[in-house]
């Protein structure tokens, strides 16, 4: 067994256990010990040893170990300029990138599903004669060709076939370990074996970002427009992040960054200017999907707070060796001293210069989206009063918890899904069906369950948020049990989706699952309230069973509390739903809801399983996406 007990200058030196003497109380209470360990000729007498081990000094300190010293950069200014030209350039590419991906799905959506899409045809006889009256137009409308509960199987087909054409970015969590790869790969050092062993991911000057990017994108187009029960915004996260790597990686740009003087100070030491690289294309990468979310949804400060709240937990540090070598013999083999330093360590916030880039990208991505689509809000909130606001509080609580186990739910089916189409659960017969099935064959199943649900439940089906804002809108278009049915439906359809290989997010499902258990817990909270009164009138003077705050109000607070509680995120959440509604009133219930969504999630998976949030491969949509296996996950 090895103890980590030497630090010096944020090193870590492993030593073997046995070698060292016991410690006194009189050395505890000094706060600090030095001394050497023993030589392995007083440990081990009998060993045949021609040469004496080196004592190795061991250092015990009270506090923690203290991280490496941070220095002042040699181009500190240039460095900085950089990072916000970057991030600038980040918000513009993104905003533009998802100007373009929502207007293809809205096309798509509407040759499928609407009047039809007209193209412009121009008459090859005319050619020459090019004038306005010359070009022709034909309509391309699918739906009245095929059956419309087999329109999304459409989609799953053509996802399909990008499956068989090359591989595709994974999510959040494997995105990070490419970018520190690479990273460490950009600056000549040699990656830690742990990283190696997770990410099998050739030179960035070997493949092709650009294709494997691109690839994602149509299909989360295909997937969307066809109407599968995902979501946009995931995509666009996906978005923001793989435009900022492909000007990571980009050797013109890396010339025309030149302009900003040297970015990598050769007089630092290899675990310095590796730290510093990393870093930098974390924060960059940050900034990617910030801009995301702030594009996808117009909300500029959601995109800041999904950067500080969700990406920064995917942003775990990393053990960097700096020497390893080994001392062998006839009898003995030894490692020497292992020097380890934390490389990414350091906390998004702890920085100003990150929050400027992050907040830069994700306000330069709003501002061009708006340029290019107009200043359109997301979510519609109807007009609504809040009756008692201080004396409804444990109703929003009640539904927050409500929240928190829906999102376990929604978890738990997604990743049961997931392993019965790896062919891992289930009798034996399903499971030694779906290990036979092909990859590409898993979308087209996933978008036939869909399409057969919304013969029963069309609501599964995406397009866009128009239930979601008849229920914002006060419209009390669908009874209580209904408004059940559609729970149950969405969530069956969505964890489908989301583990079969189509390509979408989960943000938006998670808003309409929120959405349509609040409106039913309106209801049912309502009716019992009005039923009571019936049949006690004396308790009619009370003002809670006077009536509570409108339909509208508990959809919004459910909406943001089963996102917070999916994502682990109720900051995020809470200002989402104010962004894209730009209500204030009810952000005060809605944080104490999504605050204990939050919780009673985390309390209801921890129970269930204490490694399921780490190991969770698909809850979170296409951000879930793992390809690489951890190092621990295979003990």
């Amino acid at each position: 067994a090895f103890s980590s007990l030497h630090h010096e200058n944020g090193l870590t030196s492993r030593t073997p256990l046995a070698m060292v003497p016991p410690v006194t109380q009189e050395e505890l209470n000094g706060g600090s010990i030095t001394r050497d360990t023993p030589s392995v000729e007083d440990v081990a007498p009998d060993l045949d040893i021609e040469a004496d081990l080196a004592p190795i000094p061991i250092t015990f300190v009270a506090s923690t170990p203290s991280s490496t010293k941070r220095q002042l950069p040699s181009n500190w200014l240039g460095e900085k300029l950089y990072v916000l030209s970057t991030a600038a350039l980040i918000g513009i590419l993104t905003g533009t990138n998802i100007a373009v991906f929502k207007t293809a799905v809205e096309l798509v959506r509407e040759a499928l599903y609407g009047d039809g899409v007209i193209l412009p045809f121009l008459n090859p006889a005319l050619w020459n004669e090019l004038k306005g009256e010359d070009i022709l137009t034909i309509t391309l409308r699918i739906s009245e060709t095929i059956p419309i509960w087999l329109i999304p199987a459409f989609g799953g087909i053509l996802v399909g076939l990008l499956l068989t054409i090359g591989d595709m970015p994974p999510g959040l969590r494997d995105t990070v370990k490419e970018v520190d790869l690479d990273s460490m790969r950009a600056t000549n050092a040699t990656p830690p074996d742990e990283l190696l062993a997770c990410v099998n991911l050739t030179p960035a000057s070997e493949r092709n970002d650009l294709a494997r990017f691109s690839r994602k994108a149509v299909a989360a187009t295909l997937t969307l427009g066809t109407g599968n029960s995902l979501g946009p915004e995931g995509p666009s996260v996906e978005a923001g992040m793989s435009l900022s790597r492909l000007l990571m990686n980009n050797k013109i740009f890396g010339k025309v960054s030149r302009v900003f003087g040297t970015l990598e100070d050769m007089e630092l030491s290899e675990m310095q200017r590796v730290n510093r690289k990393v870093a930098r294309d974390r924060l960059l990468l940050a900034c990617g999907a910030a801009a995301g979310v702030s594009a996808g949804f117009n909300a500029p400060l959601s995109g800041v707070f999904f950067a500080l709240e969700i990406v920064q937990n995917s942003l775990v540090p990393i053990d960097f060796p700096l020497k390893q070598a080994a001392n062998t013999n006839s009898n003995i083999e030894q490692k020497s001293e292992i020097q380890v330093a934390t490389v990414g360590g350091e906390a998004l916030a702890l920085q100003q210069i990150n929050i400027s880039a992050i907040l830069l990208a994700s306000v330069v991505s709003a501002l061009t989206i708006q340029l290019l689509l107009g200043n359109e809000l997301a979510l519609r909130l109807g007009s609504f009063d809040f009756k008692n606001p201080l004396i409804e509080l444990p109703l929003y609580l009640l539904l927050g918890a409500l929240a928190g186990v829906t999102a376990a739910i929604f978890s738990g089916v997604a990743q049961l899904s997931k392993s019965t189409f790896d062919g891992e659960e289930g009798p034996e017969i399903v499971r030694d069906v779906f290990k036979g099935i092909p990859k590409y064959a898993k979308p087209v199943i996933a978008s036939l369950f869909c399409g057969i649900v919304s013969l029963f439940v069309p609501q599964v089906l995406f397009f866009g948020y128009e239930t979601l804002n008849g229920l914002f809108l006060n419209s009390n278009i669908f009874s209580t049990e209904y408004l059940f049915v559609l729970l149950a439906a969405k969530l069956m359809t969505t964890a489908v989706s989301a583990s079969s290989g189509l390509v979408g997010g989960t943000f938006a499902p998670s808003l309409f699952l929120g959405g349509v258990l609040g409106a039913g817990f309106h209801n049912v909270v309502a009716d019992s309230l009005q039923v009571l009164v019936e049949q006690h009138p004396e308790l009619s003077a009370y003002p809670i069973v006077q009536g509570i705050s409108g339909l509208p109000a508990f959809a919004m607070v459910g909406a943001a509390s089963v996102l917070a509680a999916l994502f682990r995120a109720p900051l995020t959440a809470s200002l989402l739903l104010f962004e894209c509604t730009r209500n204030y009133d009810v952000i005060l219930p809605l944080m104490a809801s999504a605050g204990v969504a939050s919780l009673t999630g985390d309390i209801v998976e921890k129970w269930l399983d204490e490694d399921q949030r780490d190991k969770d491969p698909v809850s979170w949509g296409d951000l879930a996406t793992r390809l690489y296996e951890d190092v621990d996950d295979d003990a």
